[in-house]
């Protein structure tokens, strides 16, 4: 029968819990790692969606390239001479707009009459648009506005105002939305795009809306263009994917006509890439300027002006004047993505929360999770859906924050309830029978009864030697405190690599390990235990040293025997009094390996089986052979090897003796007992302890000697003793 059944708690309890999740989750929206998050989500909609196509867009892209540095024959800076022939050209070819997106802060540094030609060109083409920046520059006592603009000769010569070209940054360092421009001095100045959006539809300087009037709610136009805004003064990019999209020509194919002489036409042959009057081939006749939007930038690395957007990555960062070109796609085909408000994100988050932690309450956790991930999984599709269709950014990151949020603090207060349910079971019952048994009997929820099972694991004993003297030379308090200090120590070792304990007997432990719980490596990590609770000992023996314990006690040492094997383990004793414990031959086998490895001078001995075992799960243990024996009670021979130290501590002289002796073994079990004894005589100075196998099985070689075994002798050494 059950001993408990799950309650169902008030509702107050669980509003309680809706409300710390949900505040919990609106505090980790606000961080920045969570806003990377969410923006990083944003982004992968736009990979999703894929690029859209631009065809139809009037947008075309002059590159100031690295291909385009190496064809003119100066280097960069050029002289705006070539700036002049790019606006001549660039005019010729019906350019309606032309925007350059540098800042030509300086005066030409070959000949000033350079200046003088580009300012010409840009004065007769009446629709250049010149870049420059606005910088905030403050001090302690107070802070101003720092104009980064072209030259007064070519500001002078161009009717139009600057555009703006600096980017607006999000905190991970992308670039998503476009301001409309700024303010400076009371004096409104739009962005390059806004700029070139206005000479494009024919609107005089100054036709936009002065940015200091502009108010929350009102329509921003660029004439016949309507800005939906994200904030007072941008909009999100709807970026076309990926860089390229756009038609883009190198700035030297743009100049290459028959007045002008790129390298390559210096040095081999005149082909004219704008304009070959002779084939009348070339980008003039192309026509891919017509009407156009030009925006000339820079795409050599060398000037820096690179930036990470949804499409590109900050590996791969895009050029800055797309940006600009992507922006005012934008509102060319005011196709404008809009966000999820702040209080309908709330609103979401809280609803699911209670949603969420409501049914925990109804079902409980196990389909609470499945509930969980399904919410998690519809919501992100939803997200995605509605980015495809309607180009909305539903809000993410938090909403699925609050929902894993408030799965964890459901299923934290009711593992909390049912910690206090088992507490208070194992105070009724731990004085009756074992805690391993109580622990069972909490999980299955049934009462205790005797029966066992059959299970294949690791038996494990170990004993203090000679006990009887520590027993004769303490006093009992003396005694009682040695003894729990020791057993506390081992009795963690084992606890902590997954073993159960039987019981005390005495100084003695009885374990095992593979059950209740099946562990697959049982036999390594007994094996691993013996020598974490053979170094432990040694740290104890020093404790003790240092505490002025006898000498004896500085001295202990204990044996320790294991067997894996089938065993019967379950509840076993009285109707009123039982625990859960093991029984069977290889138990008993166990047993005699503890005591038996007195006999062969060893502090730990193991079954081959054992062996075996923990070598199919790593390689932890060093082994080493010790005999072919027939233990006292038991018919059928079993090798059994010592477990000489953990392989991470083995030294060369452990691993050179192991081999000697080993090799010593070879010839003993073929009688050749001469050779073994050289063997064996070889390993001794290498062993660690003065009594040891390699001294043992000299004088049984010797022994064999003069007393030769038959000639169809088996290697099998029969124990005469437990």
């Amino acid at each position: 029968m059950k001993l408990a059944s799950r309650k169902k708690k008030g509702v107050i309890f669980y509003l309680l819990i809706a409300a710390i999740t949900f505040s919990l989750s609106v505090l980790l929206m606000l961080t920045q790692q969570v806003q990377k998050t969410e923006l990083a989500i944003r982004d992968s909609f736009f990979e999703i969606r894929g690029p859209v196509s631009v065809e139809d867009s009037p947008i075309v892209l002059v590159a100031i390239s690295d291909q385009a540095d190496e064809e003119i024959p100066e280097k960069w800076p050029w002289p705006t001479s070539v700036h002049a022939k790019l606006v001549e050209n660039l005019a010729r070819a019906g350019a309606k707009a032309i925007l350059f997106d540098v800042i030509f802060a300086n005066q030409d540094i070959y000949n000033l009459k350079n200046d003088t030609l580009f300012a010409q060109q840009i004065r007769e083409h009446g629709g250049v648009i010149l870049a420059g920046a606005l910088q905030e520059s403050s001090n302690r006592n107070s802070s101003m506005i720092v104009r980064d603009f072209p030259t007064e000769v070519l500001l002078n010569a161009n009717p139009n105002p600057v555009g703006l070209v600096q980017t607006t940054d999000h905190i991970d360092g992308f670039v998503r939305i476009y301001n409309l421009g700024q303010i400076a001095n009371e004096q409104s100045f739009y962005m390059l795009g806004l700029e070139g959006l206005r000479v494009y539809q024919d609107l005089e300087p100054g036709a936009l809306q002065d940015l200091t009037s502009v108010t929350k709610d009102e329509e921003f136009a660029v004439g016949e263009y309507i800005i939906e805004r994200d904030n007072l003064n941008s909009f999100i990019i709807n970026y076309y994917g990926p860089e390229g999209i756009f038609p883009e020509y190198n700035f030297d194919h743009v100049i290459d006509d028959s007045s002008y002489n790129t390298v390559d036409e210096d040095g081999f042959f005149e082909m004219n890439l704008f304009d070959d009057p002779l084939t009348k081939t070339g980008l003039l006749y192309d026509g891919v300027f017509k009407d156009k939007i030009v925006i000339v930038g820079s795409t050599m690395p060398t000037l820096q002006d690179f930036h990470p957007t949804p499409f590109a990555s900050a590996d791969f960062p895009r050029p800055g004047y797309e940006i600009h070109a992507h922006a005012m796609q934008t509102i060319l085909d005011g196709n404008y993505l809009s966000r999820q408000k702040d209080v309908s994100r709330l609103f979401v988050m809280l609803f699911l929360t209670l949603l969420v932690v409501f049914f925990n309450r109804s079902v409980g956790a196990g389909w609470g999770f499945a509930f969980m991930a399904v919410l998690m999984a519809v919501y992100y599709g939803l997200a995605i859906l509605l980015f495809l269709k309607s180009q909305f950014f539903l809000h993410v990151s938090g909403v699925v924050i609050s929902i894993f949020l408030s799965q964890i603090g459901t299923v934290g207060y009711e593992f909390l309830n049912e910690q206090r349910e088992k507490k208070r079971i194992k105070g009724m019952f731990s004085s009756y029978v074992s805690p391993q048994l109580v622990d069972q009997m909490i999980e299955s929820g049934e009462e205790p009864k005797l029966g066992g099972d059959d299970t294949y694991m690791t038996a494990f004993f170990s004993d203090i030697v000679s006990f009887s003297t520590f027993s004769e030379q303490l006093e009992p308090k003396q005694l009682v405190t040695l003894i729990n200090e020791y057993l506390t120590a081992m009795t963690n070792i084992l606890n902590d690599q997954g073993g159960t304990l039987d019981k005390f007997i005495g100084d003695a432990i009885v374990a095992f390990f593979g059950a209740p719980i099946p562990i697959k490596d049982h036999a390594l990590r007994a094996c691993v235990s013996s020598q974490l609770m053979e170094k432990k000992l040694v740290e104890l023996r020093e404790k003790w040293k240092k505490d002025d314990w006898p000498e004896i006690v500085w001295n202990m040492q204990h044996r320790m025997g294991m067997n894996t094997g089938d065993m019967v383990t379950g509840n076993m004793g009285s109707e009123r009094r039982f625990n859960y414990t093991m029984m069977g031959d290889n138990v008993n086998l166990a047993a005699r390996c503890e005591s038996g490895a007195k006999q062969y001078n060893v502090f730990t001995m193991v079954t081959e089986t054992t062996k075996m075992e923990a070598e199919d799960h790593g390689d932890d243990c060093v082994f080493r052979l010790l005999d072919n024996i027939v233990v006292k009670g038991r018919s059928k021979p079993v090798k059994v090897y010592e477990i000489a130290g953990l392989r991470v501590d083995a030294s060369q002289q452990l691993l050179d003796c192991i081999g000697l002796y080993e090799q010593g073994m070879e010839r003993y079990f073929k009688q050749e007992w001469n050779a073994a004894i050289k063997l064996f005589e070889q390993a001794l100075p290498l062993e660690t302890h003065t009594k040891n196998p390699s001294k043992l099985f000299i004088e049984r070689c010797k022994m064999m000697k003069e007393n030769p075994p038959a000639k169809d002798w088996d290697g099998v050494y029969i124990m005469k003793s437990k």
